[in-house]
């Protein structure tokens, strides 16, 4: 029996385990085992394309429009503006820098200006909107020409590209390329005055934005508030962009976005831009016009806003393919329905009480439990104990859980008590188990370092394997089974 809600969204029975223990969930590409099966609206529409792709492609626009206004409704006013394959595409000083002068270049302050708006000239002068736009931003040829970012300290930092010089991971520093970014050390919050000198100069030397996240994505460290409220001040000050980088704490951490929860939000000074990517099915960036700097642009009417929005666009063919817009709609709509932010923070409440119980005395003495909301940080070797597939950074003491945040028992200390130690672990693991092998699958991801599991010699009352390496071999043996 299949029970509607009035926004098209539906509830299932479902065959799903109450509990799964794949934390890792794709290193956080999956918010849900469910995917968008519960979202009626899309789930139609999937059927329909896959009987009649040109039909459901004749719909593009309308539903790119439909992705854009949901977006920007559930994320409060920031509207997505730019869609990538993985959020290292986005992160590149040059293409932010091109898309705050697209921002720039049709604000209301040029478009509106016969003095200036080429769509009111019939001889437009490009050279007179670029010097305005410059003198607009406090840009220099340097910011055009060789644009930077900056990072704070600790940020998770990129895959590959320029933000990967400031990756934790030697891996990724290794295979860094374009300009490092500038490095905003803990010693520059010492005080305001300090951070502002360090930004002033940072802009002087062609810095477009800066970057930071609010959760450490490899510790579950969390920035201070203070230290947040502090750089958007000074980012202000300094006339430079601020981008949070909400990749993986998007929905996940016990709000819509990291950066709008109450210790973190504030209504007069909020981050200008968001990169977005992981469990949202899409990556890209989007902007806030009400932000610390783009608010000077003066993008008042939502007709403003969506203009600039098609100008960008426009440039390429298909901003989105068909069937990742479809799946990333019915991922938003099945996040409202559900309300995931707030089942998120009832996620990492329980997780929390389930952990500290049986740290007990040991968490007197050290960390056990990092992060916010259902991003959850688990020291590496108290994670052990638990047989769970999670996220590591191969340097990193903490292990990553990533619950789904559909799962039925993930809200109840006392469930996860149930089904992941205690009477109803070994034959959840074992139908799993079974079910893997009748497929010809085996567990996903190793449990002792986390990446692709490879080889068929799993454990078949744990459900866990991994990648075929002497090192996770000898952690893979030790482990004692339910």
């Amino acid at each position: 029996m299949e029970k509607l809600i009035p926004n098209g969204h539906s509830h299932t029975s479902s065959n799903e385990p109450p509990l799964d223990h794949d934390f890792h969930s794709g290193w956080g590409t999956i918010y849900s085992n469910s995917g968008f099966k519960n979202d009626d609206r899309t789930r139609l529409i999937w059927e329909d394309y896959t009987r009649n792709p040109t039909r459901v492609e004749g719909q593009y626009h309308k539903l790119l429009n439909e992705y854009t206004i949901r977006f920007t409704s559930f994320f409060k006013d920031y509207w997505p503006i730019t869609f990538h394959a993985h959020v290292s595409d986005v992160l590149i000083p040059t293409t932010i820098a091109s898309l705050i002068l697209n921002t720039a270049s049709t604000c209301p302050l040029i478009v509106e200006d016969p003095a200036l708006s080429p769509l009111l000239k019939d001889d437009p002068e490009p050279e007179k909107v670029h010097q305005f736009v410059r003198e607009l931003l406090g840009w220099t040829d340097v910011h055009i020409s060789a644009p930077r970012l900056a990072t704070v300290q600790g940020i998770y930092g990129c895959a590959f590209g320029p933000l990967a010089h400031a990756s934790d991971e030697w891996e990724y520093r290794i295979i860094g390329a374009g300009p490092s970014p500038f490095s905003i050390t803990q010693g520059d919050f010492a005080s305001a005055d300090t951070l502002l000198k360090k930004l002033l100069a940072a802009k002087e030397r062609g810095c477009v934005t800066v970057i930071c996240d609010l959760v450490n994505a490899s510790d579950g460290s969390i920035f201070p508030p203070e230290n947040f409220r502090m750089l958007r001040t000074c980012c202000a000050e300094a006339r430079i962009f601020l981008l949070v980088d909400e990749a993986m704490t998007a929905i996940r951490c016990g709000a819509p976005l990291v950066c709008q929860r109450p210790e973190y939000f504030d209504g007069d000074l909020q981050p200008d831009l968001i990169s977005f990517g992981k469990g949202m099915g899409v990556s890209g960036i989007a902007i806030n016009f009400n932000g610390l700097m783009m608010r000077h642009l003066a993008y008042h009417k939502r007709e403003q806003i969506l203009q600039t929005i098609r100008f960008w666009r426009s440039m390429v063919t298909r901003p989105i393919a068909m069937p990742v817009l479809i799946e990333a709609l019915g991922i938003l709509n099945v996040a409202e329905a559900e309300d995931w932010p707030a089942r998120s923070e009832k996620i990492g409440s329980a997780f929390r009480e389930f952990i500290s119980r049986h740290a007990g005395n040991e968490s007197q003495t050290k960390e056990i439990v990092r992060g916010l909301g259902a991003f959850i940080a688990v020291d590496r070797e108290f994670s052990k104990q638990f047989r769970v597939m999670a996220a590591f950074r191969r340097q990193s003491s903490w292990a990553r859980w990533l619950p789904k945040l559909n799962s039925a028992a993930a809200v109840d200390p006392q469930a996860l008590e149930r089904y992941l130690v205690g009477p109803d672990a070994k034959s959840l693991r074992q139908v799993l188990a079974r079910e893997a092998e009748q497929q010809g699958t085996t567990p996903l991801w190793c449990f002792v370092c986390g990446i692709d599991a490879m080889v068929e010699d799993w454990c078949r009352t744990c459900f866990l394997g991994y990648c075929g390496t002497e090192d996770c071999k000898r952690g893979f043996d030790a482990h004692e089974c339910l």
